[in-house]
């Protein structure tokens, strides 16, 4: 930390109750949005309340200290970046705090899918319906004047708002409202900061608010510069409206009053397939007269990636269509809505250019999938391969709907001159395009287009009366580009920001600025990452130290992976349908969020952090905080696998500084467990014991208030070699498995083991368990024992490869093991036979419901009654296989199964095992322990033997294993049944 930063730091340490993140490594996650920019703040503050936050204005006001607002950082202009101190509304900021019958108070740092679940109860939601809600915040949406779909029939984010409780520049806080203008020399006129900025915006008014109205756009959507027009009458001024979509660079928000709107009760929508994309625009103004909901255009990448994607899509965009316009109607009039969409279809129906006939749906059921069609499409654009990516630089244009056809047609020509391939999406409806050229911010010659395209696009939408920001704000991308469209009336702009913010302490250079070129000024930079064949080290840029790399990357790197990363911010999804990302959800830091990992890495290969602090305490802290679910790499739109790399980050810390204690015994499970086996009664009773388990967890770090299973007297491997099933019978009719036991069902849950054996055998399956297989080796890898995982892996792969070979189909019982054979194995030994097992390799579940698709599988006879609550661990989802345990369960008489979709159970292996991780591991569990406490569930089922513990933990309900039920159902094990109907003791503590 260098002299400013440290007194700045040492300053507001004793000054202000919340986090402050002024290191190097602390402070990086920061320096990087969902933008293509990249600028390292000052230091970054985490303001407890609204007092810390009073605190920080005034010393960066005393200092000339520049401060930037930040929610999710998921702008796509730079909006939140900046050399200054960044405030994080997002960690502390988060309560709703009043609902009423038509409005609800917020803090800003409120996530707008969240919000809209509290809502939905009393039937209302806000009604903009910004991208991305299921991460973007409220006050986020404030700053950029947010939109979305819906915003032809609800508005944007300025309807929505009534009033804003906002803090100036000087420290002082006020309510904004609509406000009358003061008399100039007024006895009464008041003289605080409020009353002072509504006195000078009057006078400004009364010089330029006639000028400042004719210069709006006639594009109905236009969000460049400040709103004065529009906040501004003859009468007054409502000072909320002008700060909405000001992007933090006239006030800051500490709490909004917002409007909220019924949820319609009928809902239609209407596909139209077209043959060119200008055809499909120029019938927009003739879709507007029947007053939709939204009304979106796709171009022809995208549909054609939706139709590979999702076949379904075929019934609705044939391969003719190269363009498609979905129209949606919403009311509560479900005769008017299919009135709507019948009258829409029999006028476009007779229009040419239509590449179909038009498809209709008024059920919700069937709407639903074709609204969702641009969260399809997105993270196929982004998971393209090569170095072009879909930049989004010009994505906020907009003009008159009736000129969108025209303005489409000349976007292609300036595409086609500077040979670059593109993709668009538009709302429309309100004539707003986001387009996407591919380019590469690795190339300069790629950046040298950036400007030159900008300007030419801009041109031509103010050519026809538009605007060259519709949505998504000025920031570092449009700022430059005000002059061109306001002429000296940018002029007003200063002004406004002067009256607000006279020291220019407010997200200084967004909105009113004067670098002709900030747009190419500070982008992101890209990794010049070379690879050797061998993919063992890592060349980053020049005079910088070469990184060793402990795994295999194949043609890749782990840099190149890293930069995949756009920022969009999806990582930090509040959804409980997503799983991405369980320490985000359990921390609420950026920090722990998947794209602040990725970025570090990013950031090391370019120089903007020391590659010294690869390796070192500061950066494995950061990687800790990955719990290793693997999710990013499926729920991550541009499908960065961030597990990986913090893999890569805890090997190179454990290569320099070795294992921690409480890392090597949770690496040495297998023998722990082992010895464990020997001397059971001392084992379980020290396990037992209140005493004995403090004296544990001040010894080993193990958490005396996490329950543990009991150890048995002998392994599961040793009962299966007195039931001669170690010895491979490759001869034998029928299908053939070799089954990893892996740790849990070895040692503390063998009636698993002899389940899954004794299920296998009734279908007919010669059952194999080799004698000399070691655990799959997840707890030593996830620490970074690369050594010790790696010995496990080759002594797997010399028995498994060998039962492969003899015909034999590997399955496992726990989803970590199948994770470990059929992706792990092949990062951490070049072997040859890696590939060969992880081909041949299932999960015990897929590959039973495999024997049932065939007929193999006997049905169940014994009937179950009892209501589940089945919960789908984390590695289960990331192998993609659905959830066989439920189609399984499913097949068992009378017993009812729900899916619980809440998230991580927060265990994550040897994640909540310590006592540092397990409170955390609680929190990151809580919605799916507070579910399966419902009434309506009796008992739980999952796969994995760490979310049993942690299920088990939170709730007094036992928690089995699907294939358990299904060897009940078959008449084995019929003592389950009383212990299943058989509470837990106590719960423990949660």
């Amino acid at each position: 930390m260098d002299e400013r930063r440290a007194r700045i730091h040492d300053d507001l340490r004793d000054l202000i109750a919340g986090e402050l993140l002024f290191g190097t490594v602390e402070r990086a996650p920061y320096a990087v949005d969902g933008s293509l920019y990249e600028i390292d703040p000052l230091g970054v503050v985490l303001p407890r309340h609204e007092g810390d936050l009073a605190t920080i204005v005034r010393y960066a006001s005393e200092n000339g200290i520049g401060l930037h607002p930040r929610g999710a950082g998921t702008s796509m202009a730079g909006e939140s970046l900046g050399p200054g101190l960044v405030i994080d509304f997002s960690r502390h900021f988060r309560r709703v705090i009043e609902i009423g019958g038509d409005y609800v108070v917020t803090q800003p740092g409120v996530v707008l899918d969240r919000l809209n679940a509290q809502l939905a109860p009393l039937g209302r939601r806000i009604g903009p319906e910004a991208s991305g809600a299921e991460s973007r915040t409220i006050g986020g949406m404030i700053g950029v004047d947010s939109a979305g779909m819906r915003s032809l029939k609800w508005g944007t984010t300025a309807r929505a708002v009534q009033r804003l409780d906002v803090m100036f520049a000087d420290g002082e806080t006020a309510e904004l409202g609509p406000t009358p203008w003061t008399v100039p020399g007024d006895w009464n006129e008041p003289s605080d900061t409020y009353g002072t900025i509504v006195r000078k915006l009057g006078t400004l008014y009364r010089r330029q608010g006639e000028a400042f109205a004719r210069a709006r756009p006639l594009s109905p959507r236009h969000r460049a510069g400040y709103a004065f027009d529009r906040a501004a009458t003859p009468e007054g001024i409502d000072l909320a409206r002008l700060v909405v979509g000001s992007e933090g660079t006239l006030a800051l928000v500490t709490r909004a009053t917002l409007a909220t709107v019924p949820i319609p009760t009928a809902q239609g929508v209407v596909v139209l397939p077209f043959s060119r994309l200008v055809e499909a625009a120029a019938v927009v103004p003739e879709i507007l007269a029947f007053s939709p909901a939204g009304c979106e255009l796709f171009d022809w990448r995208s549909i054609s990636l939706a139709r590979d994607a999702v076949p379904s899509v075929r019934e609705w965009l044939p391969e003719q269509a190269e363009a498609a316009l979905v129209v949606l109607f919403e009311d509560d009039d479900a005769e008017m809505i299919r009135a709507s969409v019948q009258g829409l279809v029999r006028r476009v129906g007779r229009l040419v250019g239509l590449a179909a006939y038009p498809h209709q749906a008024t059920k919700r059921v069937d709407c639903e999938p074709i609204l969702n069609l641009r969260r399809v499409i997105k993270p196929l654009l982004m998971r393209m391969k090569g170095p072009l990516r879909p930049l989004t630089f010009i994505e906020d244009v907009a003009v008159p709907p009736e000129q969108l056809a025209e303005f489409l047609q000349r976007f292609e020509n300036i595409m086609k001159r500077h040979e670059v391939s593109w993709t668009l999406f538009a709302h429309a409806g309100h004539g707003q395009t986001h387009a996407r050229p591919f380019l590469d911010l690795g190339n300069p010659n790629h950046v040298a287009k950036l400007e030159p395209i900008a300007s030419e696009v801009y041109e031509a939408a103010l050519d026809l009366g538009g605007t060259i920001s519709g949505e998504h704000g000025c920031g570092l991308a449009r700022t430059q580009f005000l002059r061109r469209q306001f002429g000296e009336l940018v002029g007003v702009f200063r002004e406004i920001k002067d009256a607000f913010d006279p020291a220019g302490i407010l997200n200084p250079g967004k909105v009113v600025g004067d670098d002709p070129h900030l747009m190419t000024r500070s982008l992101r930079r890209m990794p010049a990452a070379e690879s050797t064949s061998s993919s063992e080290v890592v060349v980053v840029p020049p005079d910088l130290p070469v990184i060793d790399l402990q795994f295999r990357w194949g043609e890749t790197t782990p840099w190149d992976v890293a930069a995949a990363c756009n920022g969009c911010g999806a990582c930090r999804s509040q959804d409980p349908s997503m799983r991405m990302c369980p320490s985000f959800r359990a921390a609420r830091v950026e920090s722990a969020s998947p794209r602040a990992q990725a970025n570090l890495l990013r950031q090391i290969a370019v120089g903007a952090i020391d590659p010294r602090h690869w390796g070192s305490e500061q950066f494995e802290k950061h990687a800790d905080l990955c719990v290793h679910c693997s999710l990013c790499s499926i729920e991550c739109p541009s499908g960065v696998d961030v597990s990986a790399l913090m893999l890569e980050a805890k090997a190179a810390y454990v290569q320099n500084h070795g294992l921690p204690p409480t890392d090597w015994l949770t690496s040495r499970l297998e023998s722990v467990s082992r010895m464990a086996s020997k001397f059971p009664i001392v084992t379980n009773a020290i396990l037992g014991g209140r005493s004995t388990r403090w004296l544990l967890e001040k010894a080993t770090g193990l958490s005396r208030l996490r329950r543990l299973p009991k150890a048995h007297r002998w392994s599961f491997v040793t009962r299966a070699d007195r039931m001669g099933l170690t010895r491979p019978r490759p001869q034998a009719p029928g299908p053939r498995v070799a089954y990893l036991v892996d740790i849990f069902a070895n040692h503390y849950d063998q009636e698993l083991a002899e389940s899954v054996v004794g299920v296998l055998r009734h279908a007919g399956v010669n059952v194999y368990v080799p004698k000399r297989q070691r655990a799959a080796g997840m707890s030593a890898l996830v620490v970074g024992d690369v050594d010790h995982a790696r010995e496990l892996a080759l002594a797997n792969l010399r028995v498994f490869s060998s039962a492969v070979r003899d015909g034999y189909t590997v399955v496992c019982s726990e989803p970590t093991a199948t994770m470990m054979l059929q992706r792990h194995y092949l990062a951490l030994t070049d072997d040859l036979d890696a590939e060969v097992v992880a081909r041949n390799t299932m999960d015990v579940g897929d590959y039973l419901r495999g024997l049932a698709r065939r007929g193999q599988l006997p049905t169940p006879e014994h009937p179950f009654r009892g209501r589940l609550g089945y919960h789908q661990p984390c590695h289960l989802r990331a192998l993609q296989v659905g959830v066989p345990g439920v189609d399984l369960m499913r097949m068992i008489p009378e017993l009812d199964v729900q899916i619980v979709d809440r998230g991580c159970s927060g265990m994550a292996g040897t994640f909540g095992l310590s006592k540092k991780n397990f409170r955390a591991s609680l929190r990151a569990g809580r919605g799916l322990i507070e579910r399966l406490r419902e009434d309506d569930i009796e008992f739980g089922s999952t796969e994995c033997g760490a979310c049993r513990m942690q299920m088990e933990q939170g709730v007094a309900k036992r928690t089995v294993h699907p294939i358990k039920l299904l060897a009940l159902a078959y008449g084995m094990n019929p003592s389950l049944q009383a212990k299943l109907r058989t509470p837990k003791r106590k719960r423990a503590l949660s």
